[in-house]
């Protein structure tokens, strides 16, 4: 098994395998909005025939290689197609794919690696064997077979009376078609934060990626129609990625962003998906913010590399915070 760049002439074979085994987020499509920052890799059995792929972020800073997910994309991969029916081959299988990918990165070298593994992958010995910290991270998904009754009856009391409130208060939450809405709604807010967001990216995701099939989003209007939350949401054909959202911290409503939210979920259910996808955080408000929508916790694990001085170096970084 090797792995080795996509070319032109096999990047529709590679996209049939991502639409089957991946997310959104492993396709051309999207992985095109970042240009040359992002590299996309085939796995290939030794016969030649691809299985699988992931895609990865890759820059220079200060002379050093710096590997990374994609931007705005939570996982870098991998997927892969297994032929495999017994317990023991799959496993097998998917461990033969790590270990490929672990040997690439020691082929390459590059000074950092921080990876997000795909949702599905829970065995991630190949990396823990090859130095790795193997970290977990968390997201909530909401599982939409569930009717829309039991789904508001799952959120917690805290969720459902915002919502309650933002609708007895006179908001009204409309889907937005007008996406500058959403970019100045979230610059606001990321501003406010102080936290740093590269515009080109979301400028991209916004205007040349996003259209009817494959994203929306819901907005919350105060009654003088002024926009005050939304929330832009991505998908494929089985899952819902809530992917950006802002608000109006001078004319907000404590509500209106958990409106703007629920709104979303009602109208993925519609559309016949089967997961919304919160793409959680670790930061503890958010975390708790996400968590009262009710939806399942779910691990999955980061991957991470430095050569020893730098990670010496980003560990006293750390330390001298506090």
């Amino acid at each position: 098994m090797i792995m080795r760049a996509v070319t032109s002439l096999e990047m529709n074979a590679y996209d049939t395998l991502a639409q089957r085994h991946g997310t959104l987020f492993n396709c051309s499509d999207w992985l095109a909005l970042f240009g040359d920052n992002v590299q996309t890799l085939g796995i290939f059995e030794d016969g030649g025939e691809m299985v699988g792929g992931l895609s990865f972020s890759h820059e220079h800073r200060f002379g050093l290689k710096i590997v990374r997910n994609a931007p705005y994309t939570p996982t870098f991969g991998p997927f892969i197609a297994v032929k495999a029916q017994n317990p023991v081959a799959i496993l097998e299988t998917r461990r033969k794919v790590l270990e490929c990918i672990v040997e690439y990165f020691d082929k390459e070298n590059p000074a950092i690696v921080r990876l997000g593994l795909d949702q599905g992958i829970f065995d991630a010995l190949p990396f823990f064997w090859g130095g790795y910290k193997v970290i977990p991270a968390y997201t909530y998904r909401l599982d939409l077979l569930s009717s829309l009754e039991q789904i508001r009856k799952n959120m917690s009391p805290t969720r459902r009376n915002d919502i309650t409130k933002a609708l007895r208060d006179g908001l009204t939450v409309r889907l937005t078609t007008d996406l500058d809405v959403v970019k100045h709604l979230c610059l606001a807010t990321f501003n406010r934060q102080k936290m740093q967001i590269n515009q080109t990216w979301l400028d991209a995701i916004l205007f040349k990626y996003a259209n009817s099939s494959n994203s929306y989003a819901f907005t919350t209007y105060r009654a003088d129609n002024i926009p005050i939350a939304t929330c832009f949401v991505v998908h494929d054909s089985k899952t819902a990625y809530y992917l950006i959202g802002g608000y109006s911290a001078d004319l907000g409503h404590h509500g209106a962003g958990a409106l703007a939210m629920f709104e979303a979920i009602k109208h993925t259910k519609e559309l016949g998906m089967k997961i919304f996808d919160f793409e959680g955080s670790v930061i503890p408000a958010i975390e708790r913010y996400f968590r009262g929508f009710g939806g399942e916790l779910t691990p999955y694990f980061t991957v991470n590399k430095a050569w020893l001085p730098l990670e010496i170096a980003l560990k006293l970084k750390k330390r001298s915070i506090f």
